[in-house]
């Protein structure tokens, strides 16, 4: 018992001390594996002709069983109509995100719908720039019958009861709408190596939030709102021989008082003779999330379209003695189809 309240203890300390290293929407650590997630300018930028792919995580399983947080996401996307004398091509695409976090089950829900248009700045299609739009449809909720409250705790005790003064909410679910917006930047240059550089923002139109029904926040200061996002994404594609491909990458992602940084790299072996022609590869990567907060070791593998990858979040914070390192496990799949014999111009890098 004594050994639980600990964990609470330190768990509610560290998130207060580090929320300066913590987005307010939620991540993962695969985020070139959920690519409408991380930039609309993605969207029928897939290497094909149309994808699907799902996500798992499940963060902080050591802090608080049965109430870790769990993210479940995933989406499909296409390229449409027939590329143009330009060699630019459209593409939409739809995805969802499903997080539940906490004692009290703070639920939100996001349906998204992505269009995205692909410009090839010349005939080879080597440059490219892409942009994107993104509407979408979110929820909020929580279940009020199972917080507690300051109300309920009997400091000459030390004990809460349960049947004791309960505080009321205006309402217990929330419905926004939110838009974002995104571009893309990819050049591939001699001998194979390729550059690229993104940038999105998303809650453009900063919704409000709050469960009260005047969507203020509990104290009445002001209209709770949720925070823009910035999100800068980034790396490069570096042929090392004929098989092996060494793929530097960073993510920052910035929101109101907010931020992440993640930088790492991976290291791509193709199983065939050619890294450049071959559709079976493995994958093996290593991020830093910063300052002082998790090292994340990934492990993925290609094979004619489908792919599988995992990774484990290494807990490195001030919260290590209630997370005994353990952070996040995470899972995702996806499936790129191609159906044409020549495939359209330009190059998804997150895809690698």
């Amino acid at each position: 018992m004594a050994r639980s309240i600990l964990k609470g203890v330190l768990f509610a300390g560290a998130l207060l001390l580090f929320g300066q290293i913590k987005a307010q929407d939620v991540h993962f650590s695969q985020y070139a594996s959920s690519p409408l997630m991380l930039n609309p300018a993605l969207a029928g930028l897939d290497n094909g002709d149309y994808r699907v792919y799902v996500n798992f995580r499940n963060q902080w399983p050591t802090v608080a069983a049965g109430n870790t947080y769990r993210t479940y996401a995933g989406g499909a996307d296409m390229a449409i109509g027939n590329v143009t004398k330009y060699n630019s091509y459209a593409g939409i695409g739809i995805s969802f995100m499903s997080d539940q976090a906490g004692d009290i089950h703070l639920n939100t829900n996001t349906i998204q719908l992505t269009a995205a248009y692909h410009i090839m700045l010349n005939k080879s299609g080597s440059q490219q720039l892409s942009a994107g739009i993104q509407g979408s449809f979110n929820m909020k909720s929580i279940d009020a019958s199972l917080a507690t409250f300051d109300s309920q705790y009997d400091p000459s005790t030390g004990i809460v009861n349960p049947n004791g003064p309960r505080e009321t909410f205006g309402r217990t679910r929330v419905i926004y709408p939110s838009a974002g917006l995104g571009l893309l930047y990819v050049g591939t240059f001699k001998r194979g190596l390729t550059f690229y550089f993104g940038f999105a923002l998303d809650h453009v139109n900063q919704p409000d939030i709050s469960f009260e029904p005047s969507g203020q926040d509990a104290n009445g200061l002001g209209a709770e709102k949720l925070y823009m996002k910035e999100t800068f994404h980034g790396g490069f594609e570096i042929p090392v021989g004929t098989r092996l491909t060494v793929i530097p990458n960073f993510l920052v992602l910035l929101q109101g008082p907010s931020n992440e940084f993640d930088l790492g790299a991976d290291f791509k072996t193709a199983l065939g003779n050619d890294a450049r022609t071959s559709t079976s590869a493995i994958h093996f990567g290593v991020q830093y999330r910063g300052i002082l907060d998790a090292v994340v070791a990934s492990a993925r593998i290609d094979v004619k379209g489908f792919s599988c990858g995992l990774s484990y979040d290494i807990n490195v914070s001030k919260l290590l003695p209630a997370s005994h390192t353990i952070g996040a496990p995470e899972i995702s799949l996806m499936y790129t189809v191609t159906t044409k014999k020549k495939p359209r111009p330009g190059h998804c890098p997150v895809a690698f």
